[in-house]
């Protein structure tokens, strides 16, 4: 971190910081171009957080700049902002905010007003900064900046997880203000965004992806035998076969393993996997990778013409599960041979292959690691932490993962970062502990489920666990999986999910990235689908942005229940948490000690008023007051129906009550 951006400099100090980091040299090229007033950019009014006033046009949440004051004006800000703050090694859980962004969505927009959005770029997130800050955020999580693959593609612009290089980033986060600056690299502008998240106090993640890559990733031209391969013929409709003597969405734990195997279709899907094309046939693999490195042809479409061989899709590895193929990418293969428990269940000739069980190597570790490739995985988080200067990482689908890998991973990071942030994609509670054993400190856990199909007995039910966790879990209406709030229950849902998802115990609260918008497209469906696969667009493969045009936002909800927290932390100590007992469509729950109260009440129905008493948790020497209300145009309590501890709740309505 650059402790000097803490005093606004001068030009001539702006040379002397040129050298000393990514941040610095940006704010000076963009100081060097203030008097560009002919450089003019499109820009949601929201991201003004400084005030900036030379605005040439303003139109329907727009406001029209020369794009290089405007930048200025708003990095010389967040020099003055950064003596706010200092930032500490280690997070406090407690008193976190995640926001997740994917930051070509994030930032996206159509800047010159021509019809084509332009992808959301580094430079363009720091100008977010602020606006995180209000809402409390000290933890930004960024899915994946990675460079991608662009074959295969899932919508029209593809998957960021489809990965093609862990070490090279999204070309497309580029910023064109910066076209100009020759000494700037790419990996230097997301170092830029780090450095200024730093400055606030916000700590940086990122998604690592270890179990799969892109279906022609950059790892095959020298490691074909990284991945899996099956023959041309098998690649439509390819899908993991259906085992009908199981249930829906069962895990395949080692009791189910001769079921799966000696089920009907599971022979046949076995038989549409291929050896690799360096063992099936060296000289042509050879002649093919030589004729791509000469021509440029991609290597995948040579092997495929030449070989009738391709990658494998990846598919879930939950047996009957519903969802789609992910046919961008292909499971990597971290051993070399099978784990002895299925050796008696496949013929002795059997190609690699990809079932429900290999890609849980967690469960079903090897005896043969390929020990290059773990290595490379290892060397992907030092690159990272060293290059970037982040401060932890989601693991991607990590809880399959060999436990002997993950538990080097983590001895890596933590000798570079002991105090790294590091997120386990467990979907479930009820794996707290032994995410917590592995070295997590964080876990998405339940929340997501439990907000899938929400009703009283299963919110109660999860708000009663939460203090007993060894492990701090997403506090989430939605993530980047899951559809969004608004589209199971409006602005009005997402608002009381919003204040439920900001006082729990053992839970951060998280923001998707559009959620402060009320957006109602997701990013993508992979969980919870409620669209009955509707081909809708999905910010994970098709250019979207975020309506930040809106008149209306939850950016004031969010920011409020931010300061509010921040008053109460004493109060809400796990030991103090309890569920109380509610009418029916009410959930309740709250924090108490001898001397206050704070309750927070919740009406799920979204049709019924609810009335309810207070009485119960009344401290006698104090009254109450409303220290929260979710409804946009609030209508005061009165001060009789108060002392009477009578309380009505319209439909979708949280209140939190503190005497």
């Amino acid at each position: 971190m650059n402790t000097k951006l803490h005093n606004h400099p001068s030009e001539q100090q702006a040379m002397v910081l040129e050298d000393l980091s990514p941040l610095a040299r940006i704010s000076s090229f963009i100081r060097s171009r203030i008097s560009d007033n002919t450089t003019l950019v499109w820009l949601p009014a929201v991201w003004n957080t400084c005030g900036y006033a030379d605005i040439l046009e303003v139109k329907q949440g727009e406001i029209l700049v020369a794009a290089y004051p405007f930048l200025d004006a708003h990095l010389e800000q967040l020099g003055r902002d950064a003596h706010r703050y200092h930032l500490e090694e280690a997070t406090n859980l407690d008193e976190s905010v995640i926001y997740s962004s994917l930051v070509r969505y994030s930032t996206a927009w159509d800047t010159d007003h021509d019809g084509n959005i332009e992808s959301g770029t580094f430079l363009k997130m720091i100008l977010l900064l602020p606006l995180l800050k209000q809402m409390g955020v000290n933890i930004l999580y960024m899915l994946p900046v990675t460079r991608y693959s662009t074959i295969n593609l899932k919508g029209d612009i593809g998957s960021p997880y489809a990965v093609q290089s862990m070490f090279e980033l999204d070309p497309n986060l580029h910023d064109p203000l910066l076209d100009d600056m020759t000494s700037i690299t790419l990996n230097d502008e997301m170092s830029a965004l780090v450095a200024a998240c730093h400055l606030l106090d916000i700590k940086v993640t990122v998604d690592f992806i270890p179990r799969v890559t892109a279906r022609n990733s950059d790892l095959i031209r020298n490691h074909p035998e990284w991945v899996y391969w099956i023959h041309n013929e098998a690649l439509e409709g390819f899908a993991p076969p259906p085992i009908p003597e199981l249930d829906f969405f069962e895990e395949c734990k080692p009791d189910k393993l001769e079921t799966v195997y000696r089920s009907g279709e599971t022979a046949a899907f076995l038989a549409k996997f291929s050896l690799p094309p360096n063992d099936l046939n060296e000289e042509l693999w050879l002649q093919l990778k030589h004729r791509s490195q000469e021509t440029g042809e991609e290597l995948l479409h040579l092997i495929e013409e030449e070989m009738g061989i391709t990658t494998a899709p990846a598919h879930s590895d939950w047996i009957n599960d519903v969802q789609p193929i992910w046919t961008d990418i292909t499971f990597l293969r971290l051993y070399a041979d099978n784990n002895p428990l299925v050796e008696h269940l496949i013929k002795p000739d059997q190609a690699p292959y990809v079932l429900f069980d290999t890609i849980k190597c967690n469960y079903y570790p090897a005896k043969k690691p390929n020990r290059e490739l773990w290595d490379l995985l290892i060397e992907g988080l030092r690159f990272n932490l060293n290059t970037y200067g982040i401060d932890g990482f989601r693991i991607d689908i990590g809880h399959v993962l060999p436990v002997p890998l993950l538990d080097e991973m983590f001895d890596v990071v933590k000798s570079i970062k002991p105090e790294a942030l590091l997120i386990s994609e467990d979907l479930f509670n009820r794996n707290h502990q032994k995410a917590a054993a592995v070295g997590y400190n964080i876990m998405l856990g339940s929340g997501w489920n439990i907000m899938t199909d929400i009703t009283k007995d299963n919110l109660t039910e999860y708000l009663r666990e939460l203090p007993q966790l060894a492990i701090h879990v997403f506090a989430c209406a939605e993530t980047a999986d899951t559809p969004r709030i608004t589209s199971r229950g409006g602005v009005a849902l997402a608002r009381m999910i919003a204040v439920l998802n900001g006082f729990l115990p053992n839970a951060i609260p998280y923001i998707t990235t559009g959620f402060e918008m009320n957006e109602e497209l997701p990013l993508n469906c992979g969980l919870g689908d409620n669209t009955d696969g509707a081909d809708i667009p999905r910010a994970f493969f098709n250019r979207m942005q975020i309506d930040w045009s809106k008149s209306e936002s939850m950016i004031p909800l969010l920011s409020e229940l931010h300061e509010f927290k921040s008053l109460k932390r004493n109060l809400m100590d796990a030991e103090k948490f309890f569920v109380a007992e509610s009418p029916e469509h009410v959930v309740m729950y709250g924090y108490m000690d001898e001397e206050e109260r704070l309750i927070c009440c919740f009406n799920l129905s979204g049709d019924q008023a609810v009335e309810l008493s207070l009485a119960p948790f009344r401290n006698v020497d104090a009254a109450w007051k409303v220290g929260i209300d979710s409804h946009f145009r609030q209508e005061q309590l009165s001060s009789a129906a108060l002392s009477a501890n009578k309380v009505k709740l319209q439909p979708y309505q949280a209140i939190i009550f503190t005497c």
